[in-house]
């Protein structure tokens, strides 16, 4: 028994989705998706869960974007999940842009 190797489980492979939805103390919620080849936490959810954990008075950005963002003291709660995106459907066509037709209105004489 002391020769047999131990064989350790591959880890599956991406693409898998990462979704943070936050919602806040005044009712908004929104969300966060990325999109990685593996199961490990990204970096940027990691930082916010710590923060928030922690209790933190700070702005918690994406990539760093000052124009998106949340301040980690108004979440009053997060879940997080990861999943794999949804397959297309069998046969699918890549999706066209919808045509835009032209309306002439017309006014009552």
């Amino acid at each position: 028994m002391a020769n047999e190797e131990v064989k350790k489980p591959e880890a599956p492979k991406g693409p898998f989705v990462h979704q943070l939805h936050l919602y806040l103390t005044g009712g908004q919620q929104f969300t966060i998706n990325e999109v990685t080849d593996g199961l490990e936490v990204p970096k940027n959810v990691a930082a916010f869960i710590s923060a928030w954990r922690q209790k933190k008075d700070v702005w918690h950005s994406p990539n760093n974007d000052i124009k998106f963002g949340v301040r980690v003291k108004d979440v009053s709660l997060y879940e997080y999940r990861v999943g794999r995106p949804a397959p297309a459907p069998a046969g699918a066509a890549p999706a066209a842009a919808p045509e835009v037709k032209d309306e002439e209105k017309k006014t009552a004489e």
